[in-house]
């Protein structure tokens, strides 16, 4: 538990669909609170928790728990070095960059938006994943690697 180490950690929602928070690190749908994480919200967590088998994170806020996982699907994952603020970037390569809706190379979380070279973007939070480096464009239309 984070609790114990006395560090609060972020992590990401990497799916594609709302994750709804529960009072309890539980998958019981009688545990819902009918409050949601949406893809690619990053948020602190204070506990990371197994229970029967899987991990629960406790969300630093108190509103409750999510799972890490939920059945072979990577639901959160640790989102290391993350900062808020506020950068612009430039699209530097020839290709065109599509934004993806979670910090992710998978082509499962592609948006359909098209970044073109020469671009410039307002990005305000930055942060790694899986050892990559990913960057949410300010105006929500997305991350970009």
């Amino acid at each position: 538990s984070y609790g114990r180490e006395g560090g609060v950690r972020n992590y990401v929602v990497m799916c594609k669909d709302d994750v709804e928070i529960r009072a309890s690190p539980t998958y019981g749908d009688d545990a819902r609170i009918g409050h949601f994480l949406h893809p690619g919200q990053i948020i602190p967590v204070d506990d990371r928790r197994m229970v029967t088998g899987s991990w629960f994170l406790h969300l630093a806020d108190g509103r409750g728990w999510v799972f890490e996982t939920k059945e072979r699907l990577l639901v959160m994952t640790e989102a290391q070095d993350f900062e808020r603020g506020l950068w612009h970037y430039s699209v530097v390569c020839d290709d065109d960059v599509e934004t993806r809706l979670t910090p992710t190379y998978s082509d499962d979380a592609r948006t359909g938006l098209i970044l073109g070279s020469g671009d410039c973007i307002a990005v305000d939070e930055r942060c790694n994943v899986a050892g990559a480096r990913f960057l949410k464009l300010a105006d929500g239309r997305g991350w970009v690697f």
